[in-house]
């Protein structure tokens, strides 16, 4: 009996990886995971998974774990995942200018030419790390795509950059650096660094997103592919896109997953739309965010932001004026946008200050530049404030010297914002209650 119980736990221990690994054998087309990136379709690890070889992932044991890579063109790229429907996130490596102490990294150059894949300028900027050069990137027909200046190295040593947008989409390109501050015989040997990344897996920074230096050697970048390169049956396997919930519309906004329209009297819920319809018959989506109903102006699902009316937090003028407080999001989903808003303030010669209410810290602050007119104020006169992530409610203050100075200070749209410090642009703001104001409801990360 001892025998036969000692044999039965030899059999069971020999079987145990063969069991294993038939169950991560039924892994889901799409599901599948490597380390810690699912890898989304129609890329796959198994042969079943992927409908040509450009989309076959292969799992490969680093030394900071497992990592999944694909192949194009003799180069293995890293996958860190999916940003969108029909875009994959990459490590991209970094090109080198007369930077000798890279060795062979300054030659690995990825070329898509022949492939599905192609960089395209919806997702990805042109960027660069040097000291005074103006880099231009070239695509394979030798047209410029875009470029940007390097600002000039204060101290001759350390390294400062640049980005910039490009255009259309391309398979390959070439780089280019031009000295434009001469600072010694040595100008033409300055290292400088080349690379298109990701604008949606960074966060907008000046000159460059955190993170990128002169020792940086791969960024995220996104690809795209073109579908036509699969056949009529197309590059997915299985199933198709995933379906959200139906659009639903009122007036000129269309909202899907995970806002709905409701009854105006239905119950509580974050995401569910109000449609009212106005006394001339036209119908005008509301949010109810703690009791307070914002007019909706625009959705959008893929940067998970909703932009609403928001009251306006602050005056300095007789005739409209408030405490200076915002909306209070605080226990909500919602929060403000940190990269889609820019904190405004228009008037003449104040100082603006901008308080956190849950943290009770400040924000940020800035002086408003003397009016060019002794007693008009132009809209295009004023100072902006960036506002940190996970904002949910804020108060604003402006104090200034001089007795008929109003002013307006309230969080903006970023476009808006662009639109009010045009010069040619002439807004009378003193007289408005509400403006665009981006909130989020979810954050596009890698992954």
């Amino acid at each position: 009996m001892g025998f036969q119980l000692w044999f039965y736990f030899i059999i069971l221990f020999l079987l145990c990886p063969i069991l294993q690994s038939t169950e991560s054998q039924q892994a889901i087309c799409g599901e599948e995971v490597c380390g810690n990136v699912t890898i989304p379709s129609p890329f796959g690890i198994r042969s079943r998974c992927y409908s040509r070889s450009w989309f076959r992932v292969s799992c490969k044991q680093t030394h900071k774990g497992e990592k999944p890579f694909i192949s194009i063109n003799g180069i293995d790229l890293e996958l860190l995942g999916s940003l969108f429907q029909d875009t994959i996130l990459i490590k991209n490596p970094v090109s080198y200018v007369n930077c000798d102490h890279k060795g062979e990294v300054g030659s690995s150059t990825v070329n898509l030419t022949g492939t599905p894949f192609f960089f395209s300028s919806d997702y990805n900027y042109f960027g660069s790390v040097g000291c005074g050069n103006l880099a231009t990137i070239f695509s394979n027909e030798a047209d410029p795509l875009g470029g940007c200046i390097q600002p000039i190295c204060g101290d001759g040593a350390s390294e400062s950059g640049c980005y910039n947008r490009i255009s259309g989409n391309f398979t390959t390109n070439v780089v280019n650096m031009t000295a434009m501050y001469p600072i010694g015989k040595d100008d033409d040997k300055r290292c400088a660094s080349a690379f298109i990344f990701s604008r949606l897996y960074f966060r907008e920074d000046y000159p460059l997103p955190i993170g990128i230096h002169i020792e940086t050697t791969h960024v995220p970048a996104t690809l795209s592919w073109n579908s036509t390169y699969c056949g009529d049956a197309g590059c997915e396997l299985g199933p198709g896109p995933i379906n959200f919930s139906s659009e639903d519309s009122c007036g000129n906004v269309t909202f899907q997953y995970p806002f709905e329209i409701i009854h105006q009297h239905y119950p509580n819920g974050w995401f569910r739309v109000i449609c009212n319809k106005t006394s001339n018959g036209r119908k005008m989506p509301f949010l109810n965010v703690n009791g307070i109903n914002l007019e909706i102006l625009d959705f959008s699902f893929l940067y998970g932001n909703v932009v609403v009316n928001h009251s306006i937090t602050y005056f300095n003028c007789r005739q409209n004026n408030n405490d200076g407080m915002s909306l209070n999001l605080t226990g909500t989903p919602f929060y403000y946008s940190d990269f889609n808003n820019v904190f405004w303030s228009s008037g003449c010669g104040n100082l603006v200050t901008v308080f956190d209410n849950e943290k009770g810290n400040l924000v940020g602050g800035c002086l408003q530049p003397s009016c060019r007119k002794s007693k008009a104020t132009s809209s295009a006169t004023g100072c902006p404030i960036n506002i940190p992530q996970g904002l949910g409610s804020f108060s604003a203050n402006m104090s200034g010297s001089q007795k008929r100075s109003c002013g307006f200070a309230s969080l903006v749209k970023s476009d808006l914002y662009f639109d009010l410090t045009l010069e040619s642009n002439d807004f009378n703001v003193n007289n408005w209650t509400y403006v665009p104001t981006s909130l989020q409801w979810s954050t596009p990360i890698s992954g």
